[in-house]
């Protein structure tokens, strides 16, 4: 079965609390076929930072977060200029 990336992940999603919390919000440009691409906003809907200049920490605690969230689906994943994981195409038997 094939996922519509852009409809499943339309919403986006939240990391953190309050004032603290990442805002992943899809990026509908970047997002097709087997690529899904997230940009990074604050709590407040700002635009922040590409994720490459965040500490490692900030970082690695986002980007975990999307890896186990686009962990069962089969795309090329992207936080802003950052690679998540890629895709792997199917092998089909003929």
């Amino acid at each position: 079965m094939r996922i519509n990336l852009a409809e499943y992940f339309k919403g986006g999603f939240s990391i953190g609390r309050g004032f603290g919390t990442d805002e992943l919000l899809l990026d509908k440009k970047r997002t097709k076929d087997h690529v899904l691409a997230f940009q990074c906003y604050d709590a407040n809907l700002m635009p922040v930072p590409d994720i490459s200049t965040w500490s490692e920490k900030g970082r690695k605690r986002v980007l975990d977060v999307v890896r186990e969230r686009t962990n069962a689906i089969n795309a090329e994943v992207w936080v802003d200029d950052v690679k998540v994981k890629d895709y792997i195409p199917e092998v089909r038997d003929e």
